[in-house]
């Protein structure tokens, strides 16, 4: 895949609606797969200041997480069908240091996700309780 703004293509994800290119720049660029011909990001996202370096869809693809190895806490949550990153978490208390890789349960109940520490943080994601 290559991006129309020329930046180098660094993560992909997909859901059964959407997928998400992320770039070096830090841009991740949402699409639409209902429209495969239209090169045209739904949403462009500039929450992450160094390369975005995973993106991950949670079960249903109303969550993208993304996130960069450069930076401490660089992890995003994308709530998909209105294009808002959540603003509450993580916040500047949440020790997830750098972000190596992520995944949700496959249901979301969880989002677990590793760091440079060799940890593993789980977190619960209250919306999805069932």
């Amino acid at each position: 895949f290559s991006n129309e703004d020329g930046t180098i293509t660094s993560t992909l994800a997909s859901s059964a609606k959407h997928f998400a290119v992320g770039a070096e720049s830090g841009v991740v660029n949402l699409y639409s797969n209902l429209e495969m011909g239209n090169r045209t990001p739904i949403k462009s996202i500039m929450n992450l200041h160094t390369s975005a370096d995973f993106s991950q869809f949670n079960h249903d693809g109303q969550i993208l997480a993304f996130s960069t190895r450069r930076e401490k806490r660089g992890l995003k949550l994308l709530h998909v069908p209105t294009g808002t990153v959540f603003s509450n978490w993580p916040t500047s208390n949440t020790p997830l240091s750098y972000v190596w890789s992520l995944d949700f349960s496959p249901k979301s109940n969880f989002l677990a996700i590793g760091n440079d520490k060799g940890k593993c943080l789980l977190y619960k994601l209250l919306h999805y309780n069932s």
